[in-house]
């Protein structure tokens, strides 16, 4: 019901629009007087900048005493309206931060990063590999498409120590 609905935060307080100005400056006053605030800037205003203060005077009164029993209605200058909480599509995308992501970090960046990353991953391991397992060591020392590289000097004195002697093609 109405009640429910309210307690759930589907009404604002607004002024009236067609309440006359005299009757919600009166409005206004009282509000914010109860407050402790200002109220000579009140006799300045008119039309829309009146009615548009006004909401904002009469949302926040009713929305900090509500629950004390305080009305919206300020002597027919404000009433009820039903707040309207449906979005518009593109109500959750934040346009600003997608393109300021894709400015900052463009996509060749991301995949070079992929590359040298599993590259040197690849890199790691292998080498791990050929430190700790024997049997990967002599499989790929053993390998005819690898045969090049494995006989260099370089492989030899990095991984030399790890074969056993005798081996077939190294001294």
């Amino acid at each position: 019901n109405s009640c429910h609905r309210e307690d759930a935060g589907a009404f604002v307080c607004e002024a009236n629009r067609a309440a006359p100005e005299d009757s919600v400056r009166a409005g206004m006053s009282y509000a914010l007087g109860e407050e402790g605030k200002d109220t000579d800037h009140l006799s300045d205003l008119e039309g829309d900048d009146l009615y548009g203060q006004a909401d904002t005077v009469f949302g926040d009164f009713w929305e900090k005493h509500r629950g004390q029993g305080a009305t919206c209605d300020f002597g027919g200058a404000a009433s009820l309206a039903e707040q309207n909480k449906t979005y518009a599509e593109d109500y959750y995308t934040d346009d600003y931060y997608n393109v300021y992501e894709v400015k900052e970090f463009p996509v060749w960046k991301i995949v070079l990063l992929s590359v040298l990353g599993a590259l040197v991953g690849g890199v790691i391991g292998f080498t791990l590999a050929m430190k700790l397992n024997p049997r990967f060591n002599r499989a790929v020392r053993q390998s005819m498409m690898l045969r090049p590289v494995t006989s260099s000097k370089v492989f030899r004195q990095s991984f030399g120590g790890h074969i056993d002697p005798g081996y077939e093609g190294f001294e």
